[in-house]
């Protein structure tokens, strides 16, 4: 391959990256990976998150109804709804219509730099800003009771 070649590739794979943001600053997948955890999601919450994530269409879309996420995942469809009900409290995601819903483009987004800025512009007012833990190391975990209490 030649270097022009490379830069070219290089260049278009910027204009259809995983823009990961987080308020006026750019974040990695490696951040994001490292700050969930903070959040406390249960299993079931990480795996859809992952799965919405990893079927995002260009523009932040997931056009996949609950039974979908629900096959993928191996579990039953009434388990989905408060896993997406969790992640959309948290500001990561929302709702758009039955089977569709919309990553928050604060915190993940594929599509190009232009369609990020109009994604932004998109949001709507009552997704909750997302702000990510400031813990220097992750909180312990629960023992078999659950999750350890917080004050």
């Amino acid at each position: 391959m030649t270097a022009e070649r490379h830069d070219q590739d290089q260049d278009q794979d910027q204009e259809t990256a995983t823009f990961l943001t987080a308020e006026d600053s750019v974040f990695t997948a490696q951040d994001l990976s490292r700050a969930l955890p903070l959040y406390r999601l249960t299993t079931l919450q990480y795996d859809v998150w992952h799965t919405v994530l990893s079927e995002m269409t260009d523009g932040g879309w997931v056009p996949l109804t609950l039974e979908e996420i629900a096959d993928r995942l191996g579990t039953k469809k009434s388990n989905i709804s408060p896993a997406l009900g969790r992640l959309a409290e948290l500001g990561l995601i929302w709702r758009v219509s039955n089977g569709l819903h919309r990553i928050n483009p604060r915190i993940a987004f594929k599509g190009s730099q232009e369609e990020w800025v109009e994604a932004l512009s998109e949001v709507p007012a009552d997704v909750p800003e997302v702000i990510l833990p400031a813990y220097h190391r992750r909180p312990p975990r629960g023992g078999r009771g659950g999750l350890a209490a917080t004050g």
